[in-house]
């Protein structure tokens, strides 16, 4: 398994290709690249399809998936808000790809696990690993999480929402030579390899885990039989200075996703923003489930937090020998969370090493939290490859 990566800030299309190109074949053979991931700004939409033509005739048996965003994450770099297009391919001996496009009425209409099979032509027996790329605005994105969850039980799905427009039919996907404006777009991969999922959401516990003992919809009434503002007053309290101000500036509620661990920490907690407060009752309004039963505590989230919690979660998996990486990332991460462009892939090839890796900045990300999907905000979502140990 051997990956290659690589991005452009050309913004002449053939000089920009060329570049593209030109570093792969030191890595890969492009007659046996079976993956290509393109990602691009909404500069070169009306140039994709000769893009496309240019990496259809370099990699005549690759799949090829993409879509167009604000910015692009390529080999070492990370383009915000400048025309740019980053690439990733693999050549991937032994695993199966299916590819697939799924429209809203297919969604709607796809309601028994034999629909899905057929859709992504891949059955829950075989272990898929799922890459997805959405259009933000002509399909129900948390549908689509929900039945992925629910008949491919802990396949774990990275990838996140073009951010190229503002408007609906303006994000373009990429699927072979087929460009379309409209759901989703990606691949089902099996056989023989190992997929690490580093779901990076920038955010560090404060005080303790409480059970919510009483709640309704996405309230929190009350977090260990007292009042959750009450619980919440509390736990501030006993914050150094510094992260009692950061609370009050950036707070939010995690929720633990598989309660059956012993013990809680970075990566069992989906984040949830807070909508409201009401003082009268004590209840906090969270966007997210208030389960009665469920642990929660409540993070802050600063660019401090998002370093070490991205740090802690690559080290983890630091001695793995990894082949290629998919990155992506929120358009609220980069410059606009820290002082110099390209921190992500900065962290990730410091830790991993010289790992092929390509992405793009997100609308939104994917990526499993306690072996379920989600929609994340603020979060790095990355995918790290490498084969299986026997082999």
């Amino acid at each position: 398994m051997r990956f290659a990566s690589s991005i452009t800030q050309e913004k002449d299309t053939e000089r920009a290709i060329a570049e593209l190109l030109a570093p792969i074949d030191a890595r890969v053979t492009p007659g046996m690249v079976d993956l290509v991931l393109i990602f691009a700004t909404a500069h070169f939409d009306e140039s994709l399809p000769r893009v496309l033509e240019a990496l259809s005739d370099s990699f005549s048996t690759a799949v090829i998936l993409g879509c167009t965003a604000e910015g692009t994450i390529g080999f070492d770099t990370e383009v915000e808000r400048k025309p740019s297009m980053a690439l990733l391919v693999g050549s991937m001996p032994g695993v199966r790809i299916h590819p697939f496009h799924i429209r809203r009425e297919e969604l709607e209409s796809a309601t028994t696990p034999d629909d899905w099979e057929r859709i992504v032509a891949a059955s829950p027996e075989s272990k898929p690993t799922f890459v997805a790329l959405a259009d933000p605005f002509s399909i129900p994105v948390h549908d689509f999480l929900d039945r992925i969850n629910e008949v491919y039980k802990a396949a774990p799905l990275v990838g996140g929402m073009a951010s190229a427009a503002r408007e609906p039919r303006q994000n373009l996907l990429v699927l072979n030579g087929d460009i379309y404006r409209e759901g989703i777009v990606g691949v089902a991969l099996s056989g023989r390899l190992v997929v690490d999922t580093v779901v990076s959401q920038g955010c560090r516990p404060i005080g303790k885990p409480f059970v919510i003992t009483k709640g309704e919809g996405n309230v929190l009434q009350e977090l260990g039989g007292q009042a959750a503002l009450e619980q919440l007053h509390n736990v501030l309290s006993g914050l150094p200075q510094e992260d009692e101000q950061l609370a009050r500036q950036s707070l939010f509620v995690g929720r633990v996703i598989d309660e059956y661990k012993e013990e809680f920490r970075r990566g069992d907690f989906l984040i949830h923003n807070i909508m409201g407060v009401d003082r009268n009752s004590g209840a906090i309004a969270i966007a997210g489930h208030a389960r009665v039963g469920a642990t929660v505590q409540f993070h802050v989230r600063d660019a401090r937090s998002a370093d070490e919690d991205l740090r802690a979660m690559l080290r983890a998996r630091a001695d793995r020998d990894v082949r290629g990486a998919m990155l992506f990332g929120c358009n609220g991460r980069g410059t606009h969370m820290w002082p110099t462009p390209g921190h992500d892939v900065d962290v990730l090839r410091e830790i991993l090493g010289d790992v092929p890796v390509a992405g793009f900045f997100c609308g939104g990300e994917f990526g499993p939290v306690g072996g379920k999907n989600f929609l994340h905000g603020f979060t790095a979502s990355i995918a790290l490859f490498r084969e299986p140990s026997d082999a």
